[in-house]
């Protein structure tokens, strides 16, 4: 039987989070035309990230290969909720021919037992309201839609 594990992610393994992190990059550029072409375009410090105890990567991995990504980042929530601290999840990776298969569920299941570890008790995530395959995934986990973010383009700059 095929073996999946999730574990914290290391430096080590920087190398195929650059990686995953440009494969994400180029998915979402269809979904935001705002978002510049080139490969010097990054989101994240990933070094920082991992090396930060206020966020939890984690790596999947599938019969010893690497094959996705998730973060769990411990942010002050705004000052009119009752909750002082939630966790944002982001990096939220999968290789594309291992989609479907239940990965991104283990994923958000290490990402909640660590927050849950830190006190935390609401996760929170943004996602492409284009991206409906992300968007079922979210849901098969019990996540849903709150707030819907607008923007107006104003000019090309």
């Amino acid at each position: 039987m095929n073996e999946l594990t999730v574990r914290p992610a290391l430096l080590s393994d920087l190398d195929v989070l650059r990686k995953f992190e440009q494969a994400m990059i180029e998915a979402e550029r269809p979904f935001d035309s705002a978002i510049r072409t080139g490969d010097d375009v990054r989101y994240y410090d990933l070094e920082r990230l991992i090396e930060s105890p206020y966020t939890h990567i984690v790596v999947a991995e599938w019969e010893g290969k690497t094959i996705g990504s998730g973060y769990a980042r411990i942010e002050s929530s705004k000052s009119y909720f009752r909750h002082r601290k939630h966790s944002y999840l982001g990096f939220m990776y999968v290789v594309s021919e291992y989609r479907g298969k239940g990965i991104n569920k283990w994923i958000l299941e290490a990402l909640e037992t660590w927050s849950v570890a830190q006190g935390i008790g609401e996760m929170r995530l943004e996602v492409y309201l284009e991206n409906t395959a992300a968007i079922k995934a979210y849901e098969k986990s019990g996540y849903a839609g709150l707030v819907l973010e607008m923007r107006k383009r104003l000019a090309d700059n």
